[in-house]
């Protein structure tokens, strides 16, 4: 007669929790480093799509400034908008470029004195000052006379200024912040009037604004507010605008130039934001266009979802 034994499962030994353990630690361990690498890619994602919308965003800001510049090109110089808009989508995205001539600002190169202590006036300084901040600026675009004292520079010296007057042409509008004595406030008022793009000193009243129409000679306010009220009806001829503004001094223009500003607004249906003010030379050489001078303004990214 044959005996039977029991048989013990492996499961049934007293041993069996130390196997089940480290299993369930390497499970956890695995768990946690798949959501590192998850968090590691996901980041690596956005930082890849910002780089694709900068590169992207920079392209159709090109794309606006040469649809803007065939546009200008297609009329003849003496018929072009002094400003306007050129707006279109592409990529999934808007691009927004709004245009104004150069000539419709103040050249600190070629503005005389009064057309100067005017706008100064016009953005807020008293008379007295006005005329000072113009001599300022004189004397920084003057060259020294070698046989005479340099009164401009020793002014410069007496301020106790690490530097003196250029001596020569403003290279950008920015320099009108290392001029001697002109307070900073009214500085950035004058950012939005001026250039070193003109080329002239004469304006174009049919693009400038109030505040440049008046800084010309003589120019009254009414005379300045009646005529930017009518202006949109009036014809582009130089007899339209002296007969409102009277002659101005000579400094009445009515042909735009070449050289035109462009802010170019790109925005993604996705929300990237990107501001560029370009300024062209229509017709500048070889090519139909020429880029003078590109500032980034402000570029926004989308606000990144939490998950």
């Amino acid at each position: 007669m044959r005996t039977h034994h029991p048989r013990h499962c492996a499961s049934q030994r007293p041993d069996s929790g130390f196997v089940i353990a480290p299993v369930l630690l390497l499970l956890i361990l695995l768990a946690a480093l798949a959501g590192i690498v998850s968090s590691y890619l996901k980041i690596s994602a956005t930082a890849f799509a910002s780089y694709d919308d900068r590169v992207r965003s920079t392209a159709l800001v090109l794309a606006g400034v040469e649809l803007t510049a065939y546009d200008l090109l297609s009329s003849p110089k003496t018929s072009r908008k002094p400003r306007g808009t050129v707006s279109f989508r592409l990529d999934r995205a808007t691009i927004q470029v709004d245009y104004a001539m150069e000539s419709a600002r103040v050249d600190l190169n070629f503005a005389p004195r009064e057309m100067l202590a005017n706008l100064f006036r016009t953005l807020g300084a008293m008379p007295e000052e006005s005329e000072n901040y113009a001599d300022r600026i004189i004397g920084w675009r003057t060259a020294p006379k070698v046989e005479t004292l340099d009164s401009e520079a020793t002014l410069y010296r007496i301020s106790g200024a690490p530097y003196g007057p250029k001596g020569s042409r403003f290279a950008s509008p920015e320099e009108l912040w290392r001029v001697l004595g002109l307070p900073s406030a009214l500085v950035e008022r004058a950012m939005d009037f001026v250039t070193v793009y003109n080329g002239h000193r004469e304006i174009d009243v049919f693009a400038a604004a109030p505040e440049v129409i008046a800084s010309l000679p003589g120019v009254e306010p009414l005379q300045m507010a009646s005529f930017v009220a009518q202006r949109e009806t009036l014809p582009r001829e130089p007899a339209a605008a002296v007969n409102l503004l009277g002659t101005a001094g000579g400094a009445i223009a009515v042909y735009s130039g070449d050289n035109v500003r462009l802010n170019c607004a790109v925005a993604f249906d996705r929300g990237w934001r990107k501001s560029v003010e370009i300024i062209i030379e229509l017709e500048g050489g070889e090519e139909p266009y020429r880029v003078l001078s590109w500032r980034d303004l402000d570029e926004i990214a989308p606000r990144l979802e939490q998950e």
